[in-house]
């Protein structure tokens, strides 16, 4: 059974063309950078995350296994945080945890991911762009850290499936961190599909997203769930969505 849930973040259906969909996104600043991938597993955890907290902000971190060019960073999986505004001491826990997990599975953190509450409001918010900027004191002038903010319109457009084959609607924009807090957004050019494909991975995203009944837990719901939630709500595994990728 197809599950059709009301998304708090993004618009009624509404008969916007595509181009009036992104113009504001178009009009600001764009930054070439060095090329991302988003891998499916990735990709499919931050719009889910989104989905299933819509009338909620929402954060995550970004893994990237080992990297075999240095023109490029692949995102390989994601870590959900927290669907709320998160204080300091779970910020502090949840890298932490994420640190531990990375060393023993041999990746990395490369970046943050987010979502506002508001529909329209699409700036990283001050508790983003303070991850980012301790996330830069930790990886120091050898990489930039990814931030992935996820748009009400191209959030939109990708639940109708209405992504482009350059990615213009496939849920999220990433923002230029190297100079700091910016307007500064990537070039769609500089980020790929796994498969270079964003229309083939942005369908199946939204069919995940539509279709009701998969579990996603962040960290947040890892520690409300008591002893049993230790124990049954994994956020560094979220082994039911792996599954689906």
């Amino acid at each position: 059974k197809t599950h059709q849930p009301t998304f708090h973040r993004v618009h009624s259906v509404t008969n916007y063309t595509r181009t009036e969909i992104y113009a504001v996104q178009r009009s600001a600043p764009v930054f070439n950078m060095k090329a991302v991938q988003i891998n499916d597993l990735a990709y499919t955890k931050m719009m889910l995350h989104a989905s299933l907290n819509s009338r909620t902000p929402i954060h995550g971190i970004l893994l990237s296994s080992p990297q075999t060019s240095s023109n490029e960073t692949v995102v390989s999986d994601a870590l959900p945080v927290c669907h709320s505004t998160p204080t300091k001491p779970i910020l502090d826990m949840a890298l932490r945890l994420a640190d531990a997990y990375c060393n023993d599975n041999d990746v990395q953190i490369v970046g943050w991911y987010t979502a506002n509450e508001r529909v329209g409001d699409d700036a990283p918010s001050p508790i983003a762009w303070k991850v980012i900027s301790s996330m830069k004191s930790i990886m120091g002038s050898k990489a930039e850290p990814i931030l992935a903010m996820i748009t009400s319109e191209s959030f939109e457009a990708m639940l109708r499936k209405e992504c482009s084959a350059d990615g213009s609607g496939k849920g999220f924009e990433l923002r230029a961190t190297a100079q700091g807090q910016s307007d500064n957004i990537v070039d769609l050019g500089d980020i790929k599909a796994e498969g270079n494909d964003w229309i083939e991975a942005s369908c199946k995203v939204a069919d995940i997203c539509l279709e009701g009944g998969v579990q996603l837990f962040d960290f947040e719901q890892h520690l409300d769930g008591g002893v049993k939630g230790l124990k049954e709500r994994d956020w560094l595994r979220n082994a039911q969505v792996a599954k689906l990728i």
